[in-house]
């Protein structure tokens, strides 16, 4: 039966088809398997693989392809759902100057920047006619609590329109201007808060910066507070890994721990925004797995000490390979989780596919990565979406067909647009591709070769 494959560390393979399923082979019955033998196969071995449909019978075969493609018909289904995130924007000000910032932002005097109150209700009843409940609401900037007003006015009308008990929301910010009035507001509503927390403060504050040069005492106090007045599970962390944090994976373990915090999201610098032109994405895939090589060994460690820390990524990228049915990752989902798994309400009324459609905007003018506007709303009409969309199934891309991971990886459209003009782009030579690989190749290596790691890893793709 069709297979992809790779070799681990061990010399042992990795294989995987399209139905979602993978095992782990033994290179003597691997090279037995690929010559149609079958002699030398333990029959537990066989047997398993015949129930994963990497082998067959005569008798069988049209059974098994049968099989073969209803399994493959029924991911491809559900990665056609449409089931979005919404992201509001009210306000592109914000008050820091990050380095690796991926959005356009405007400074905290600037004007037009704002989103007019008038449009809060038009865009509450484009969420109600597009989604259904439990709707998701993320509050993205700039910094939204530069506009607090404006978020509890976003608030107030999805209850409105949604019903309080429907619909959850998430404020993303830098917790720099979180204060009583903000959390006396949050408590009794179902609101969440994600920052960004980079480590040491001498690197938090190199990342993200601030006039007073005191960007991570205000994440702390912010982190601290919401703890300490909402209580626990309210505020997520993401952690930016720029080359400062490279060499001190340890200090990220220790700014998270010392916060009570068990979670941390961890990612590679992204190829938008300012971090290329400021050359703080200046390190390689080999340097970035090296940090998370050591990264995870000190969770490890942790782990064993009676302390285990969940790192979303890692997770992520397991629940990919380990729970076929897991498919609630915009960037791991082929087709693209573009327009499918969100919808951007932008601070100027456009509303466009993804976050990464609104940057693209600001970035290439010249095209048009929109979907409409809050007055006409109809992807349909930008011939970009249904080309991105079409072109979006990576069982088709070159370097994507023959690899081991393609059923749990994804595509990202506008990444490759932004760094190769164009939506699929050449693999071999993609920031996303080479991302996402080296981290499905190092998981799996490391769950089946480290017993202790294999520990951790397990908890965290059955959570």
């Amino acid at each position: 039966m069709p297979l992809n494959f790779d070799r681990l560390s061990s010399g042992d393979f990795f294989i995987s088809n399209g139905a979602g399923f993978h095992s782990i082979v033994g290179a003597e019955s691997f090279e037995k398997l690929v010559r149609l033998d079958e002699s030398c196969v333990d029959k537990d071995v066989s047997d398993s693989l015949r129930r994963k449909l990497f082998l067959t019978s005569q008798s069988d075969l049209q059974v098994s392809l049968a099989s073969l493609a209803s399994a493959q018909s029924k991911r491809l289904l559900e990665g056609l759902r449409f089931n979005p995130t919404f992201m509001i924007v009210p306000t592109l000000r914000c008050d820091h100057s990050c380095n690796y910032c991926q959005v356009s932002r405007a400074s905290l005097k600037a004007h037009e920047y704002d989103l007019a109150p008038s449009k809060i209700p038009q865009i509450m009843a484009l969420v109600k006619k597009l989604g259904q409940p439990p709707y998701k609401i993320e509050i993205q900037g700039g910094e939204p609590l530069v506009r607090f007003d404006l978020v509890k006015d976003v608030y107030a009308k999805a209850v409105e329109a949604l019903g309080e008990d429907y619909f959850e929301m998430i404020i993303t910010t830098s917790l720099s201007l979180i204060d009583e009035a903000v959390l006396n507001w949050a408590k009794p509503r179902k609101v969440g808060f994600s920052t960004s927390l980079d480590g040491s403060e001498v690197v938090h504050n190199k990342n993200r910066i601030l006039p007073g040069n005191n960007s991570h005492a205000l994440v702390v106090r912010g982190v601290e507070a919401i703890n300490n007045v909402l209580g626990p599970g309210r505020v997520a962390t993401v952690t930016t890994v720029t080359k400062a944090l490279l060499k001190d994976p340890e200090s990220l373990v220790r700014a998270h721990l010392e916060l009570g915090l068990n979670e941390m999201f961890v990612r590679p610098i992204s190829p938008y925004g300012f971090a290329n032109k400021r050359g703080e994405a200046g390190y390689s895939f080999e340097e970035y797995m090296d940090f998370y090589d050591r990264l995870l060994s000190i969770l490890v460690e942790r782990n064993r000490e009676g302390h285990p820390l969940l790192e979303h990524s890692g997770a992520i990228h397991l629940k990919r390979v380990f729970n076929p049915g897991f498919n609630s990752y915009a960037d791991l989902k082929s087709p693209s989780g573009f327009l499918l798994d969100c919808v951007m309400f932008n601070y100027d009324g456009q509303i466009f596919g993804s976050d990464e459609a609104r940057m693209l905007q600001r970035v290439l003018g010249n095209v048009d990565f929109s979907c409409g506007s809050l007055e006409n709303f109809d992807a349909e009409s930008n011939p970009l979406y249904t080309k991105v969309l079409t072109d979006s199934m990576n069982s088709i891309h070159p370097g994507c067909e023959q690899c081991a991971y393609q059923p749990f990886c994804g595509t990202d459209p506008c990444q490759s647009i932004s760094e190769q003009g164009e939506p699929i782009g050449d693999k071999s030579i993609s920031t996303f591709c080479n991302y996402h690989k080296s981290m499905f190749r190092y998981l799996v290596d490391r769950y089946y070769s480290d017993h202790d790691a294999r520990e951790l890893l397990e908890t965290w793709h059955h959570g």
